[in-house]
């Protein structure tokens, strides 16, 4: 796609996504275990199970769509922004406006909106939320790390306050922080008996994580590419040339802070250097 405003760029988007084989749900098109609790909590409600998506707008998982590969996450190479130059909330709108796959969360039903979502994502659509009548902000029920500010602000009432306690209600709810608004999720849709009034939800919540404690994170040095790959080199033998070992090396006897999708790309460009 050509460079262009966000209206032009997801006009010429829409158009490919209109002609191009939707042999899938939307549904099936996602993994990992984030869409595996969402997909669960939905389940449990009998409800309707929809996708915040950056290349589509929202979708209900049952729309059968094409393929596709584009994000608004920094530092990939199908980040859209690129393309447009603007932000997250204003590729959102163009989207919504232009995706033929798109729907408003509204129109969805009519019971409570449980909307799990990351920082970015809510950056992305806390604009367009903001917007809807009181009525629907009432039934919008919000999982993310951080409550709204900003733009998004209006929707804090609607914000459940989870936070690393979570991992202490069940064992079957700790997980990573890249799926906590999924897990937060599941825990509300299935353990809270929602009132309809956010504000006795939130309480439900509070009351749920009181007396528990965050596990303790371990603080670990960070280090550049070129310092970790030099680390990687001067363990590869102690690990034995296996990536699980070496990750677990850096992590818990050296006290090195790797995140694992950084950590898979030094550890095989390390892994090239030695074939060569």
């Amino acid at each position: 796609m050509a460079q262009g405003t966000a209206s032009d760029v997801a006009t010429s988007w829409s158009e490919r996504l209109a002609v191009a084989p939707a042999a899938q749900t939307v549904g099936d098109l996602y993994g990992g275990r984030g869409f595996t609790e969402a997909r669960r909590a939905a389940d449990h409600v009998s409800g309707r199970l929809a996708i915040i998506s950056a290349g589509l707008g929202l979708v209900d998982s049952e729309t059968k769509a094409p393929a596709y590969s584009l994000t608004t996450a920094r530092g990939d190479a199908d980040d859209i922004r690129l393309k447009t130059g603007g932000g997250r909330s204003e590729w959102w709108a163009a989207i919504q406006a232009a995706s033929p796959f798109a729907a408003q969360a509204p129109m969805l039903g009519d019971g409570l909106i449980l909307a799990a979502v990351s920082s970015a994502y809510l950056e992305m659509v806390a604009a367009e939320w903001s917007a809807w009548p009181a009525s629907d902000r009432a039934r919008l029920r919000l999982f993310s790390k951080e409550a709204p500010q900003g733009a998004g602000a209006i929707l804090s009432d609607a914000w459940m306050p989870y936070d690393d306690r979570l991992d202490a209600v069940r064992g079957d709810l700790a997980g990573t922080q890249g799926d906590f608004a999924q897990r937060a999720l599941r825990h509300f849709a299935t353990e809270i008996a929602q009132t309809g009034s956010p504000y006795e939800d939130a309480a439900q919540v509070s009351k749920a994580l009181h007396g528990l404690s965050a596990r303790e994170v371990p603080v670990r040095r960070r280090m550049t590419d070129d310092e970790l790959k030099q680390v990687i080199r001067e363990n590869w033998a102690a690990a034995n040339g296996q990536s699980t070992i070496m990750l677990r090396r850096l992590r818990d006897t050296l006290g090195l802070a790797c995140e694992q999708g950084r950590f898979q790309g030094l550890f095989h460009a390390v892994k090239a250097e030695r074939v060569q």
